[in-house]
């Protein structure tokens, strides 16, 4: 290797062999995230609310549809693994734990000043979560793989009783407005915002995380299990599914804690729903894994690993190209699905083949280079 021919399976910043299987989920799962974010964004940009309900446009609609929030799912859990790699050898060697931790802490709090500015100009951007994720995990990233589990069961738990709880609230005439701030004027707002409203929080959001670091810490394992893993994902998902359907089809979601707890809607922090997209995003990433590894010296495949690489420079990537031609140039003035699903397989176009070639001589992303000069 030199300065200008970087391999694109070799080692990452700390020091461990880069697994192909994560670099090309993160790749897909950011193109997901690009879909969705392009098309739910169009909407409100250009104040056209008329979503179709069509079947494409139920399987897209990015409040309620089946592909709603399953991408970004998949990419916290892809961080979760890459965050039990990034701390394995100080977990294997308890050696420099405190140093690690303010690593994690700083890493983060990049992430969430940097989301938090960059939320003025893409509200709801997933790297303002990403950030107070990395953070609580300097408290726990030292903690026994079933004590991780127990908070992923907690964290979800709390999502639901949250969402119960307001509701109930609101059913007796009391205002619930004060948990959802329009913007943060205070530390309160701050760990409303963190925690409980908006679009990734932590009640219920760390739980993809954390099970990402179980994931992470047994890799082995999970290649090993390929078959009983995928087998235990599809019967969950058929479950909540099935359970869901049940209940809609007999009427008998009016008990309200019933409601809460089994709602599939991504914003009402069900159980069944944080249950499925736990078992959708680990499905995923084990048949991705899969794929990858054994079709591994395919260009696109190469392509994708490379990308998979430099996905925070991606992701500030296409909020410009989305201000470039929708809200500067004026470009693009139609908020219609289609549209969406062109300019967002246009931008791949254009990302993965400059992401891919910029790995190849230079490494690390710009963004990348940055975020871990200041992090460490």
């Amino acid at each position: 290797m030199n300065d200008f021919n970087h391999p694109a399976g070799g080692s990452t910043s700390f020091g461990t062999t880069r697994q192909i299987g994560l670099d090309v989920t993160r790749a897909i799962a950011l193109i997901g995230v690009v879909v969705m974010n392009f098309h739910g964004t169009l909407h409100n940009w250009l104040n056209d609310w008329s979503i179709g309900t069509d079947f494409w446009h139920r399987v897209f609609n990015v409040y309620t549809g089946a592909l709603s929030t399953r991408f970004a799912a998949t990419f916290v859990l892809v961080a979760g693994i890459g965050t039990a790699l990034f701390s394995r050898k100080v977990f294997e060697n308890h050696q420099d734990i405190a140093k690690h931790r303010m690593r994690l802490l700083r890493r983060g709090a990049v992430l969430l000043f940097g989301g938090y500015l960059l939320n003025h100009a893409w509200p709801g951007t997933i790297l303002f979560y990403y950030g107070a994720y990395f953070m609580l995990s300097a408290i726990f990233i030292m903690w026994k793989s079933r004590s991780i589990i127990l908070i992923a069961l907690a964290t979800a738990l709390s999502g639901t009783a949250i969402a119960t709880w307001e509701a109930s609230r609101q059913k007796s005439g009391h205002s619930t407005s004060w948990l959802h701030p329009r913007s943060i004027d205070s530390f309160t707002d701050l760990i409303l915002r963190i925690f409980v409203d908006y679009t990734h929080p932590v009640f219920p959001w760390l739980a993809f995380f954390c099970i990402g670091i179980v994931m992470g810490r047994n890799l082995e394992m999970v290649k090993t299990k390929r078959r009983a893993i995928l087998m235990l994902c599809f019967a969950l998902i058929v479950l909540c599914y099935s359970v869901s359907a049940i209940l809609d089809h007999f009427d008998l979601r009016s008990n309200e804690i019933a409601y809460w707890l089994t709602s599939m809607h991504p914003y009402n922090r069900g159980l069944l729903y944080t249950v499925s997209t736990a078992a959708i995003a680990v499905l995923v990433f084990v048949v991705i894994s899969q794929l990858a590894e054994k079709y591994q010296h395919q260009k696109i495949v190469v392509h994708l690993q490379r990308s998979g690489q430099l996905t925070l420079s991606l992701y500030l990537l296409h909020v410009l190209v989305f201000y470039i031609f929708v809200d500067w140039s004026h470009l693009i003035s139609s908020s219609g699905l289609d549209t969406a699903l062109l300019f967002a397989t246009g931008f791949w176009v254009f990302a993965i083949t400059i992401a891919s070639w910029w790995q190849h001589h230079f490494g690390q992303g710009p963004v990348e280079r940055l975020y871990r000069a200041i992090g460490g």
